[in-house]
């Protein structure tokens, strides 16, 4: 008889915890089904994808000077060096087109000046670091 009863006595255990706990929970975005979820608060921080230009070299990008690299990334792009017959690197064709359509994009978001700015940055980043001389 006893055998028969316990069973029965731990479902009523379990239903009575299972209730107790579902009403304490406090009703949040997950639970609401009416909430509305902020996008922006819920994307993690630092995942911002930057757009790329793309050079075969690093002639006048100043490559690892902070100053440079963090103006050209508030003008929302990168310098991404790819030397040329590399696997995985752009043939010219390619490049150009990458290129092109990044700079298009900068001349309406940068403004279109925005390839004087930089060069304008360079030469002064290039100062106040002590890469340029004379």
């Amino acid at each position: 008889m006893r055998w028969i009863l316990l069973p029965f006595f731990v479902v009523m255990v379990h239903l009575s915890f299972g209730q107790a706990q579902n009403d304490s929970i406090p009703p949040t975005s997950t639970t609401d089904v009416n909430s509305k979820i902020d996008k922006k608060k819920e994307r993690p921080e630092g995942t911002r994808h930057y757009m790329t230009i793309i050079r075969k070299d690093t002639k006048n990008i100043l490559y690892g000077n902070k100053c440079f690299e963090d103006f050209t990334r508030q003008l929302g792009f990168i310098y991404e060096v790819q030397m040329k017959g590399h696997a995985g690197s752009m043939n010219g064709f390619a490049r150009f087109w990458h290129n092109a359509g990044t700079k298009t994009v900068l001349f309406f978001k940068a403004g279109p000046w925005w390839k004087a700015r930089v060069n304008k940055r360079r030469k002064e980043c290039r100062t106040s670091s002590g890469d340029f001389v004379g």
